[in-house]
């Protein structure tokens, strides 16, 4: 008898060790730090910071000239302090920095003219990264790089 109610609390604990292991086997994007970039208000991506997935890129031409590029950063679901975001060249030298004050809610866009980021190539093409950085993140973080092509698609990678 012993032998049977044993059999039966071993098969029961392993039932309960595959349901606990198949429900924590799916990972959950709570928390943690995350950006969406979007132009025009049209999303052009977004990102978990955690995840490994390397650096996207997106496009920018000569029709985006007159566009706006937003940025929304969330420091596990808050918004950050002393936020600003870069334009650095493939040298890792910034061309371009605009600081923006701190965001009242995680809803809190940072806003820079396509123009603005078009003019820091000079006609030359090439690749720019978009990084940001705040308080809580004072090294910063590259968002993206940004393709700069004379063609005027956008067009994410």
């Amino acid at each position: 008898m012993k032998f049977i109610n044993s059999n039966r609390l071993w098969a029961k604990t392993l039932a309960l060790l595959a349901v606990c292991a198949t429900l924590f086997s799916f990972s959950s994007y709570r928390g943690g730090d995350s950006f969406s970039i979007y132009l025009n208000n049209k999303l052009v991506f977004e990102q978990h910071v955690h995840m490994k997935g390397g650096v996207k890129s997106f496009e920018l031409g000569k029709a985006n000239y007159n566009d706006q590029l937003s940025i929304y950063y969330s420091h596990c679901g808050q918004p950050g302090k002393g936020r600003s975001i870069a334009i650095k060249d493939e040298n890792n030298k910034t061309l371009k920095e605009w600081h923006f004050g701190d965001a009242s809610n995680k809803k809190s866009s940072m806003n820079c003219k396509v123009g603005d980021i078009l003019d820091l190539q000079k006609n030359k093409g090439g690749k720019l990264q978009l990084y940001y950085s705040s308080k809580e993140l004072p090294k910063g973080q590259v968002l993206a790089a940004i393709v700069v092509d004379g063609s005027g698609k956008t067009a994410s990678r």
